[in-house]
């Protein structure tokens, strides 16, 4: 299949090279191949970095505050992923939102870049581990929010942190060459307290079935308002960090539960279960949700996109 990069240029990936899953990773060096760039009310938008070697190198962190970790897909890099942070920052909250810049490991062929993925997520684990032992950190405080192949490296951290972190998120979590990955490798409801899957290119670049607690489809899950002629699905794709930018600052993006898009649109969906779309969904909310959007910003629609 043909895969758009961040760029919109095509690239083959075939889906038949599939190779074993724990292929080692050769010449990976977590602290050089991925920068966590630590942004709060403090330093609003010029970063600090956290590293694991050396934890107190981050003056700004403070563990009393809800701590973010946000992750962009192939051949990106955390730019992509800035409106999350200030979107964040604009709330005038204390968080600490931690950036996870890991374009180098991302820009190789998508195969390698998959397998890259896996060894982002396990590293990013050991630096959350190190923040608790030496920053007192809170794993119920921590979100991971990952987008593409950033969110199949979300799950893998959740993972590899036993499932305790409060939350991850996956924005339209990558498909190809993820299908027959095992559920310890990709995202999956084992991988936090909370798993929330929010589909915007189900069925072509994003995870077309359910794969968290709770699960939201805008649009229904696999082309989104405003995107014309999406051949490669790059612009629905795309679509999710931003709906999730705007649902830090805005809890209007409001989903029914429903058993399909065919009966929400119908309004003959079976219980009256509605919930807010991303940051703000409460911990207690489970199953497929859907909603609709605007076609540019704002997206959210608020009650009237029921």
């Amino acid at each position: 299949m043909w895969v758009p990069d961040s760029e919109g240029i095509l690239h083959m990936v075939d889906l038949l090279d599939v190779e074993p899953e724990d292929t080692p990773v050769p010449f990976f060096n977590g602290e050089k191949d991925v920068d966590l760039m630590l942004y709060t009310q403090n330093n609003p938008s010029s970063p600090e970095y956290i590293l694991q070697s050396d934890p107190s190198k981050s003056p700004s962190f403070n563990p009393a505050n809800p701590t973010r970790f946000v992750l962009h897909g192939w051949t990106s890099s955390y730019k992509q992923m800035d409106p999350i942070r200030k979107a964040y920052i604009d709330t005038g909250k204390n968080w600490n939102v931690v950036l996870v810049d890991w374009h180098s490991p991302a820009s190789s062929e998508y195969s390698i870049s998959k397998r890259n993925s896996r060894r982002v997520g396990e590293y990013l684990a050991e630096v959350i581990q190190h923040l608790v032992a030496n920053r007192g950190l809170r794993l119920d405080d921590v979100y991971i929010i990952g987008h593409s192949l950033g969110g199949q490296a979300a799950g893998v951290a959740g993972n590899r942190l036993g499932g305790q972190v409060a939350r991850v998120v996956g924005l339209d979590a990558a498909a190809p060459l993820f299908g027959t990955t095992s559920e310890k490798n990709r995202l999956d409801p084992t991988d936090a307290k909370v798993v929330q899957g929010i589909h915007t290119n189900g069925g072509l670049l994003g995870w077309k079935d359910p794969l968290g607690d709770v699960d939201f489809f805008p649009n229904g899950g696999s082309s989104q308002a405003g995107c014309i002629l999406d051949v490669s699905g790059a612009c629905a794709h795309n679509r999710s960090p931003t709906y999730y930018a705007e649902s830090v600052v805005s809890q209007d993006f409001v989903g029914a539960e429903c058993d399909s898009y065919s009966k929400y649109k119908k309004g003959t969906c079976s219980g009256n279960v509605h919930a807010p779309m991303g940051e703000w969904t409460d911990s207690s909310i489970t199953g497929n949700f859907y909603l609709n959007t605007n076609s540019k910003s704002p997206y959210a629609q608020g009650n009237t996109g029921l």
